[in-house]
């Protein structure tokens, strides 16, 4: 190959992936004038309805900013495609001339791009480390941001860019091997007081719920609660009522018991079916009479009461909930009991 074919090459695969920087800058950038014009007063200027463009430019420029990840792992402007852009969905096998197979794509690369499960896919291959969790997370309260609350969306935004912040932070100085405020420039220090306030209101929301009448055992899944009217996830005890919730955001107050079992229901349920006969994950706990006894783990999440007797001493069978009145026995050898005696 010729030199001047090879410097050629070199600079297209530059000009991708500065492409690729150019546009993951300019997304975030997007996302975040976005999310301070939604955060903004109406009278100065502000926008609610801006919240959602803000989701939808920073998950995009997170996307882009993981592409062009990518495209620094490779040299060849062809080998950026090929990493970038989805591949023909038949492979069949060709001889490779000694007897064995190569396996070759048949067809041409598809013009979409990868999308999250895709990078995720390569990122796996080339070792590149990502908060997936995080990531799964963060785009459902994307979608939930364009779905259940398309109008009154300025609570949710404001955790969802929370929410980025970390992400963008360990991509830029881990893979990259960047310095976040001169790679990102004046977004980078927007983002950073916004986390550092938001993370503050969390945590005095906690504090809040930690001092109030809600059970300990409860704490973990106010996390997950958000303002049924925009979004966010900032709750805080209602001072006129134990069992309300205020939003720090927008002042709503709704009943907490509800979506604390919706909460609850959600983490416990795991895989169940009521259509295949699986026993609910939650019952009424016989202590308080909520509707939060986990039966998986034999306990209840508002009161603590914990099964007594865990199996049968007869036979060693494992008992419920409603084996409990049976004195330590199973159903069979309470019955055999009750009918001797």
């Amino acid at each position: 190959m010729s030199i001047a074919r090879k410097l050629k090459q070199g600079m297209a695969a530059m000009l991708s992936q500065e492409k690729l920087k150019e546009n993951a800058l300019t997304s975030i950038r997007l996302g975040v004038e976005d999310f301070q014009r939604a955060s903004r007063a109406a009278t100065d200027g502000g926008d609610p309805e801006r919240a959602i463009s803000a989701a939808r430019n920073l998950f995009a420029g997170l996307l882009l900013l993981f592409k062009y990840g990518l495209a620094t792992k490779v040299t060849k402007a062809e080998e950026i495609d090929s990493l970038l852009f989805n591949p023909p969905r038949q492979i069949v096998p060709h001889p490779n001339g000694t007897g064995g197979v190569q396996w070759r794509p048949v067809g041409k690369f598809a013009k979409q791009t990868i999308d999250v499960d895709g990078i995720k896919s390569r990122f796996e291959a080339f070792g590149i480390e990502v908060n997936w969790d995080a990531m799964r997370q963060l785009q459902d309260e994307r979608n939930n941001l364009e779905h259940l609350h398309p109008t009154k969306s300025i609570g949710a935004i404001a955790g969802f860019v929370a929410e980025t912040f970390p992400i963008v932070q360990q991509f830029v100085v881990e893979e990259l091997e960047e310095v976040p405020a001169d790679f990102l420039g004046p977004c980078w220090r927007i983002m950073l007081e916004h986390r550092a306030f938001f993370e503050g209101r969390l945590q005095e929301c906690l504090d809040a719920w930690r001092a109030s009448s809600v059970p300990s055992g409860m704490l973990p899944y106010l996390a997950s609660i958000r303002c049924g009217e925009c979004g966010s996830p900032l709750l805080a005890p209602s001072q006129d009522d134990d069992g309300e919730y205020t939003c720090v955001a927008c002042g709503e107050s709704s009943p907490l018991m509800s979506e604390l079992m919706e909460a609850v229901t959600e983490a416990e349920a795991g895989s169940y079916d009521p259509y295949d006969g699986d026993e609910p994950p939650l019952r009424d706990c016989p202590n308080c009479s909520e509707n939060l006894f986990v039966v998986a783990d034999g306990e209840c999440r508002w009161c603590g009461y914990e099964l007594e007797d865990w199996e049968c001493v007869v036979c060693g069978e494992a008992l419920g909930l409603d084996d409990q009145h049976n004195g330590g026995l199973c159903g069979y050898h309470a019955y055999q009991r009750d009918k001797d005696d």
